[in-house]
């Protein structure tokens, strides 16, 4: 971890804190390709109420408050970072929210995600919280995280929960994924996702098991202009990599170059269920 974390100043909670939706917003640096020296950056929403947690990127959220505004357009957002998840409170069973890119469908798959943390002794002041480090080997990776007993939710970004107050940040040892709390808000309602989170937008999640999922990227991975060209009109205006389509056949010639970027921008967060490409 960092040797400084930035103070964040946290709402005030009322004294059944599970009464409504308490919102902590985490900035999450990740990197999509281990050999790029730049990260790509997302604000991630953890939502807890009081029957269930979620997390997801804020950016649903800010997109779904501004279509419910008068005259606004309608746009959708779709998941950069693949961490959409849902758990019912004080468990460790997820539902895993996930889409391949260029298809129209959205998947559901539960996965049982323990995480056996060892506590350290180190502590560090942190404004008015006492915050204290922890450690774990979760996903294939070495993690490090920080909580506050000062705020008694066993919460935290992503799968990370399971310790005696709020994790505050966390990282794995090779800086690949970074997820720092921003700021929080209180709710007096429960925050409704249903429109973005339970479905995407018009798409029902398909329940799937995680083997099913493993095969679906599998086949996408093997052929990922299939539906494009199965459904491809002449007529149509379809333009990829700044180069307009005009025949099946020039779908071809994209599988390969697009078989090495899903290689070399695959770097999963839990690495021991990572999907089998193939080498070149």
């Amino acid at each position: 971890m960092k040797k400084t974390i930035t103070f964040v100043a946290l709402i005030l909670f009322s004294a059944n804190i599970f009464s409504q939706t308490h919102r902590f917003i985490y900035d999450f640096k990740y990197k999509v390709d281990t050999l790029d020296t730049e990260y790509d950056k997302q604000e991630m929403a953890l939502d807890i109420n009081p029957d269930e947690v979620k997390f997801y990127e804020y950016q649903f959220a800010v997109n779904d408050s501004l279509s419910r505004l008068p005259q606004h357009e309608y746009s959708q957002y779709t998941s950069q970072s693949q961490q959409t998840l849902k758990r019912k409170i004080n468990t460790n069973n997820n539902l895993n929210y996930v889409q391949i890119m260029m298809m129209p469908y959205y998947y559901v798959y539960e996965s049982n995600d323990p995480i056996k943390w060892k506590i350290e002794n180190e502590t560090k002041t942190l404004g008015s919280y006492k915050i204290q480090k922890a450690t774990t080997y979760f996903g294939g990776r070495n993690w490090t995280a920080w909580f506050t007993p000062d705020i008694p939710i066993s919460e935290g970004p992503y799968k990370f929960r399971g310790l005696p107050g709020l994790i505050l940040a966390v990282e794995d040892s090779q800086q690949h994924f970074t997820y720092q709390l921003s700021r929080n808000v209180n709710f007096d309602k429960t925050y409704d996702t249903s429109g973005f989170l339970e479905k995407h937008y018009n798409l029902n999640a398909l329940k799937i098991n995680y083997k099913t999922w493993i095969k679906l990227n599998l086949e996408f991975y093997n052929d990922p202009y299939a539906r494009m060209r199965a459904e491809f009109n002449p007529d149509w205006f379809v333009k990829i990599n700044d180069r307009r389509i005009k025949s099946r056949e020039e779908f071809y010639e994209l599988t390969k170059p697009t078989q090495d970027q899903i290689r070399r921008e695959y770097n999963p967060i839990e690495r021991d269920k990572a999907i089998p490409y193939p080498k070149k």
